[in-house]
């Protein structure tokens, strides 16, 4: 009985299925379906999708998963700590930190609210984070490198952040510096050593989503550096160009250009003064060079230590570059002759022509007629016609004459300014080097030069005015004459001389002391 009445049963819902087909196809369940390798995180989007489960067994996902072809406006789907667009949801960057917390999605189809499904997902974090540079640097002062963060998550994903100089990936951790500092995703190491604790220098990075995560990068410095001082004197002015000169009205001369103005000369190099100390480091148990350098004319100074397995420095004065010549001015165009001024003289005169006239003349004609006898015969008769004949007349007529007086002359073009002359180049400086006994032996890791400033460029003379056409008329006036281009200074001026360069000894000066 059991067995007959499960057969019943299928019977009927066969039936009533095939008889309400609407039924059958309407929805029984729906399942909110979440890809548990994808990361949930504040001011991030993740996917999510829906299975609907029809009462004839068929099944219906959303656009998005595989085989997935349901629209999302089916749907209806309410987030609680994010936003939906599409089955994308957006988690609010103000649930940061994450760990610990959660977001609610509640979806059901517009037309079977009943059907209504709520989830709690909870939000990722991250369990360990690791910072590591992505570009070579040296470990000294000044150097810099790019670097990236690895991020593991509490669902196992890592993830690479390795565009940190974007604000996007940036702003997911803090960066604490020591030592350095931290910008648009590059860390610099402090210039000077004196800001720098012990030779090391750190980066601690905190994770934003779980606040007890952090990762800490220090560094050894150990000063194999090339080291690069270059000083320069200030660059002259170069001179103003000549301004061009104005063009002449109608048959007038254009303007002169002017002049070009002449450059300055360049600056010296400043003097500079090199003191080399050698003490032994005992925190990283290695010698080291103390070098202290100052501008001589300005006072500021530089610091650097170097050590001498790998590291060096170079120093140098350049006198600043000559100011170039300015160019002088174009002359003016020569104005265009006015063309003579037209007038037309009336006059009347006489002339002959053949013009037709009608005359009645009498022509004789034959004419058959029948006579009083019923006979016909011919007879001539006299006829009068009117016929044209041609005769010349004299008549007067009205005749114009174009006169046109003389074209004016045309302008001739101004001529063009000299170049001015360029500025010398400024001599190199003067660099004292001084050693103490210690140091002297590591001479050859301290280079110096000091080389005169590059002479500026000499102006090039500006180009003549173009001549001004003469105007026409009877006769036409003359053409002007074009300008002639100003005198260039061709080449350059001398460079700077070169600086000297002498080497003294001084007595021990520095005394390293570690920072407590």
């Amino acid at each position: 009985m059991k067995n007959w009445f499960f057969i019943l049963s299928l019977l009927i819902c066969f039936f009533t299925a095939q008889k309400h087909p609407a039924l059958a196809a309407r929805l029984d369940s729906i399942q909110l379906v979440i890809d548990q390798d994808q990361l949930i995180l504040p001011g991030e989007t993740f996917k999510i999708g829906i299975i609907g489960y029809k009462r004839n067994g068929k099944i219906r996902k959303t656009f998005g998963m595989p085989g997935g072809r349901t629209l999302w406006w089916k749907y209806n789907v309410e987030v609680v700590g994010g936003t939906d667009f599409g089955g994308r949801i957006t988690i609010n960057e103000k649930l940061m930190p994450s760990k610990g917390k959660y977001i609610s999605i509640e979806a059901y189809p517009r037309r079977q609210p009943k059907l209504k499904r709520k989830v709690f997902v909870p939000l990722n974090y991250e369990t360990a984070i690791a910072f590591q540079p992505t570009t070579s640097f040296d470990k000294a002062p000044g150097c810099r490198f790019d670097g990236e963060v690895v991020s593991l998550f509490n669902n196992k994903v890592v993830q690479i952040y390795d565009k940190l100089k974007r604000k996007k990936e940036a702003e997911n951790f803090l960066f604490i510096t020591q030592g350095g500092d931290w910008d648009n995703g590059k860390f610099t190491i402090d210039p000077d050593f004196r800001n720098i604790d012990n030779h090391r220098v750190g980066l601690i990075v905190n994770s934003k989503t779980n606040q007890a995560v952090s990762d800490t990068f220090s560094i050894l410095l150990d000063y194999k550096h090339d080291y690069r001082l270059n000083l320069y004197g200030r660059s002259g002015y170069s001179g103003h160009n000549g301004s061009d000169g104005s063009n002449g009205s109608a048959g007038y001369h254009g303007g002169d250009g002017g002049n070009g103005g002449n450059g300055e000369y360049g600056e010296n190099g400043p003097d500079i003064g090199v003191w080399v100390d050698l003490y032994h480091d005992s925190i990283l148990n290695e010698p080291l060079l103390y070098v202290y350098a100052e501008n001589l004319w300005t006072g500021k100074d530089y610091r650097y230590l170097i050590n001498p397995d790998g590291g060096r420095i170079s120093v140098s004065s350049t006198g600043g570059r000559g100011g170039d010549g300015g160019d002088g001015g174009d002359g003016g165009d020569g104005g265009d002759g006015r063309d003579g001024e037209i007038w037309f003289e009336k006059r009347i005169e006489k002339r002959t022509v053949s013009k037709p006239f009608t005359e009645k003349r009498t022509v004789t004609e034959t004419k058959t007629i029948t006579n009083s006898e019923g006979e016909q015969e011919e007879v001539e008769v006299e006829k009068e016609i009117e016929v044209i004949v041609y005769k010349d007349v004299e008549e007067e007529f009205e005749i114009k004459i174009r006169h046109q007086e003389p074209g004016e002359d045309g302008g001739d073009g101004g001529w063009g300014g000299a170049g001015g002359f360029a500025g010398g180049g400024g001599n190199g400086g003067h660099i004292s080097l001084f050693f103490t006994d210690d140091a002297l032996p590591y001479q050859n890791l301290i280079s110096a030069s000091s080389n005169g400033g590059s002479g500026g460029k000499n102006g090039d003379g500006g180009d003549g005015g173009r001549r001004g056409d003469g105007g026409d008329g009877n006769p036409d006036g003359s053409d002007g004459r074009s300008g002639g281009s100003g005198p260039s200074r061709f080449g350059w001026a001398d460079d700077g001389w070169d600086g000297s360069i002498e080497v003294e000894s001084t007595e021990e000066f520095f005394f390293y002391t570690a920072s407590e």
